[in-house]
C-alpha cells in the first residue's frame, strides 16, 4: 500500500563494459537494486561493480554456474536455475538414450564455456564421453566453420550445441555443408528454437527451417504446469505498455514485438518482486 516501483531501464547492449559503466552510475544515484542481466557473459561484471556498493543484483536469465561463487559475486541472486542442474539432467537422458559418445559446439563466453564444462563434467558421471568440444566467437562465421569442420571428424553422432539464435542458421548451415545432418545424426540445442526469432536474420529462411526442423531442444521450462498458465493468462489481460528506447526498441525480437511473452518473463517478474 502506497507503494511506488521507479524503475530506470538501461540498455548493456550485450557489452560486459557497458553494464561494469551502468552499475556505477546506478550507485551513484543511489538506486537501491539492480534486476539483470540477462547474459552470464554480463551479469558478471555487472555484479562485480555493484558488489562494491553492496547494492543488490537479481537475474532473471544468467545461468552460469560460476556466478554462484558467494567470494566474488556477494549481492547477486538468481531467479532462474544454475547450468550446472541443467547440465546433470540433459546428460543423463542422453545415457538413458544409448548416447554414450557426444561432440560440443559452444560460444566462447561465460555461459558458453561455463555450461560446456557443466557438461563436460555430467558426462564423465554417468560414462558419457564427450569426444570433442570446440567453441566460436559470437558472429565470426569463419570459426563456426573450423569450429563445425572439427567436430565432423571426431566421430560423435550426437552434438550438443550453446549458441544464440542469431549463429543457428549458419551453424545449421555447415553442418549440412559436412554431412552432419544426415540420417543418424541428432543435434540438440542449448537454447529454445524459435522459428521467428532464429530464422529472422537467415538470408535463406526456408532452408534455415528445413536444416533445424531435426533438433532437439534442451532447456528449462518457467511456464511448465498450472504456474505458468496463470501467469499466461494474467499477462494476456493485463495492459502492457511498450517501451519505446532507441537500441532497446532494435533489439526487441519478432516473437516479443507480436507481443508474445518468452520463458524468462515469469523469471523476471519473480525479480522484480523478489
Amino acid at each position: 500500500e502506497n507503494f511506488k516501483l521507479v524503475v530506470d531501464i538501461r540498455d548493456t547492449m550485450g557489452l560486459p563494459s557497458v553494464a561494469a559503466n551502468q552499475a556505477v552510475k546506478w550507485s551513484e544515484d543511489g538506486q537501491h537494486i539492480i534486476i539483470g542481466a540477462l547474459l552470464s557473459a554480463v551479469t558478471g561484471p555487472l555484479a562485480s561493480v555493484a558488489a562494491i556498493a553492496q547494492t543488490p543484483v537479481v537475474s532473471f536469465g544468467s545461468t552460469a554456474s560460476t556466478l554462484t561463487d558467494r567470494d566474488a559475486y556477494p549481492t547477486l541472486s538468481r531467479t532462474v536455475i544454475t547450468d550446472a542442474v541443467l547440465a546433470e539432467s540433459i546428460i543423463k537422458s542422453f545415457s538413458f538414450m544409448g548416447w554414450t559418445r557426444i561432440a560440443i559446439l559452444y560460444v566462447n563466453d561465460a555461459w558458453g564455456r561455463g555450461l560446456a564444462q557443466d557438461f563436460t563434467s555430467a558426462a564423465s558421471e554417468v560414462g558419457v564421453t564427450v569426444a570433442k568440444a570446440a567453441d566460436f566467437e559470437v558472429g565470426d562465421a569463419d570459426q563456426i566453420e573450423q569450429a563445425v569442420a572439427v567436430l565432423s571428424g571426431s566421430g560423435a553422432r550426437v552434438v550438443l550445441c550453446i549458441a544464440f539464435h542469431q549463429d543457428l542458421p549458419h551453424i545449421a548451415a555447415m553442418a549440412d555443408s559436412y554431412g552432419m545432418l544426415n540420417p543418424g545424426f541428432a543435434w540438440v540445442s542449448a537454447i529454445d528454437i524459435e522459428p521467428g526469432d532464429t530464422i529472422a536474420g537467415s538470408p535463406d529462411p526456408e532452408k534455415t527451417r528445413a536444416q533445424l526442423a531435426g533438433w532437439f531442444t534442451a532447456t528449462m521450462d518457467a511456464f511448465h504446469g498450472e504456474q505458468g498458465q496463470r501467469f499466461q493468462s494474467v499477462l494476456e489481460s493485463a495492459p502492457l505498455e511498450r517501451l519505446k528506447n532507441g537500441a532497446f526498441e532494435d533489439a526487441l525480437t519478432p516473437s516479443v514485438t507480436a507481443g508474445e511473452c518468452d520463458q524468462y518473463c515469469l523469471l523476471a517478474y519473480d525479480a522484480v518482486w523478489a
